[in-house]
């Protein structure tokens, strides 16, 4: 009867009390079932059990095509990964995500997570790059040779190598792209985290592995943030020449990074359009930069003043204000652009380039002449004087636009194109990669014959075949001079009679006889 009976259901009274180690047979109904109870396991593992090779069969077919182990960075893999899951594992997710960034992450999260969001480029199929432009760079010989570079150091080394132009196409070519910009398009097919792109603004081998860096960002970056990357070097006062057409003409890096700013073109190439909005607030930004350079250098000249910890300044701050302040420390890591951090009034602390300090005196109650203007006239202190308000200086900025765009110069209008022809004699600039690629395509080595050297009896025979040679044509030379005195008129009407008359006789030959009549 116990194999019939269902567990809690009362037996009758002739139950034994204790019987052998096994399942219990029955139960009276006033007791509770023990805890553990073999049975009931058992037959939930063997309902879970019986259907478990279905959906073996399921994940097979739901495994990604791609990858054989999951990627949790590739689409495909996650959401096959979140499907067999359940449908709120996704979530669940998420939430934990989330409250492990809340509880806190380590710098090198950070750092990428920081990377991501500030460097992605915004069209990742062109760059930003025209159609033209595009294609000549991908048919170009020397970014095919790049292409076998896949690594970010690779890349800078042909830039320290070959790059000796900031231009678009080579010197005096618009249908061959310079070395930087193959270099450029490349970097933008391989993509840069933030310390590869801090690397490339802050390199101190050459001028133009920096301009890589600050094209790569306008290029790429989205509009709202181009300020926030390029800001910090708009004051920055390394020279270098940016191109080979103009000789001995340099700019800084700053104006450099103004120019990219401000300019709807570049070389005559079309730059990403910034919108309207954010051009004025970038505007605002540039518009007293003539003025910060001026009082940079005079505070260069009068740095010994700003390395004083506690000595009193003013600072001018994003938004134009002077605020003032103490110096707490002179940051010069960067020789080209030297920062101060400095201590305001209500106790915070901010890092501002030396460009937008100036001393104040430390004493109030004394009156001291102290005007910019005495004895020189349209040369104020510097290190002293605010200068012009920013609204004053946006204001001037803006009406220099107008004008230049009515009265546009010559320099703005786009240059002749070289021909076919007169562009196969120019000089391409290629790597050494590109031209062994082009070698062993289409250029056959010319073949050189390196001469031997001669021997002494060589040379004794060689010298005597030119003194033979100056004898033989100072004989010649003789020889003509004399004919030329025998029957030349000129020289025979000038002659004396007497001379006239003896004919004169040439080496080798015999004298003439002479009769003489009467």
């Amino acid at each position: 009867p116990a194999a019939f009976g269902a567990p809690g259901r009362p037996m009758g009274p002739g139950v034994p009390k204790a019987g052998p180690p096994g399942p219990p047979k029955g139960r009276p109904a006033d007791r509770e079932p023990p805890r553990s109870e073999p049975l009931r396991p058992e037959r939930q593992e063997s309902k879970v059990v019986a259907p478990q090779p279905p959906p073996a069969a399921e994940e097979e077919s739901l495994r990604c095509h791609l990858h054989r182990k999951p990627q949790l960075g590739c689409k495909i893999c996650r959401r096959v990964y979140y499907t067999t899951l359940g449908p709120g594992a996704h979530k669940k997710d998420d939430r934990s995500k989330d409250k492990s960034m809340d509880a806190g992450r380590t710098d090198e999260d950070t750092a990428r997570r920081r990377a991501l969001e500030a460097f992605e480029v915004t069209n990742k199929q062109t760059f930003n790059f025209n159609s033209m432009l595009r294609d000549q760079i991908l048919k170009n010989t020397y970014f095919k040779s790049l292409m076998s570079i896949d690594t970010f150091e690779g890349i800078v080394d042909e830039l320290y190598q070959y790059a000796e132009t900031a231009e678009v196409y080579g010197a005096g070519s618009t249908t061959v792209p310079s070395t930087l910009f193959c270099c450029l398009f490349r970097l933008f097919t391989i993509g840069l985290a933030y310390d590869d792109l801090l690397h490339l603004l802050e390199s101190k081998e050459w001028p133009y592995i920096r301009c890589c860096g600050f094209l790569y960002i306008r290029f790429g970056c989205a509009p709202e943030k181009l300020w926030d990357l390029l800001g910090d070097y708009t004051l920055d006062d390394q020279e270098f020449e940016p191109s080979k057409l103009q000789p001995g003409f340099s700019v800084t890096i700053g104006e450099y990074v103004e120019a990219l700013l401000m300019d709807e073109r570049y070389y005559y190439t079309a730059l990403p359009r910034i919108p309207v909005g954010v051009k004025k607030k970038i505007e605002e930004h540039l518009a007293p930069l003539p003025q910060y350079r001026r009082r940079t250098i005079a505070n260069k000249k009068a740095l010994h003043q700003f390395q004083e910890v506690g000595a009193p300044i003013e600072a001018c701050l994003n938004d134009g204000e002077w605020v003032p302040g103490t110096i707490v420390q002179l940051l010069d890591t960067h020789p080209t652009r030297i920062m101060v951090r400095v201590r305001l009034m209500d106790g915070r602390e901010s890092t501002t380039h030396l460009g937008k300090v100036i001393l104040r005196e430390k004493t109030r109650g004394r009156s001291r002449s102290r005007s910019p203007r005495r004895g020189r006239v349209g040369s104020p202190d510097w290190t002293r004087h605010r200068g012009k308000s920013q609204a004053e200086m946006v204001e001037e900025l803006r009406a220099k636009q107008r004008e230049r765009a009515v009265c546009s110069s010559g320099k703005d209008y786009a240059r002749k194109p070289i021909g076919f022809m007169s562009g196969l004699a120019l000089k391409r600039d290629m790597g050494m990669a590109s031209t062994r690629l082009r070698e062993e395509e289409t250029y056959a080595p010319r073949q050189v014959e390196h001469r031997r050297q001669m021997t002494e009896e060589e040379e004794a025979e060689k010298r005597k075949e030119l003194r033979d040679r100056e004898f033989q044509d100072q004989e010649k030379r003789q020889l003509m001079q004399q004919l030329y005195e025998k029957y030349g008129t000129t020289h025979n009407a000038a002659k004396p009679p007497q001379q006239q008359s003896q004919p004169t006789v040439l080496p080798g030959e015999q004298e003439a006889e002479v009769l003489r009549l009467g």
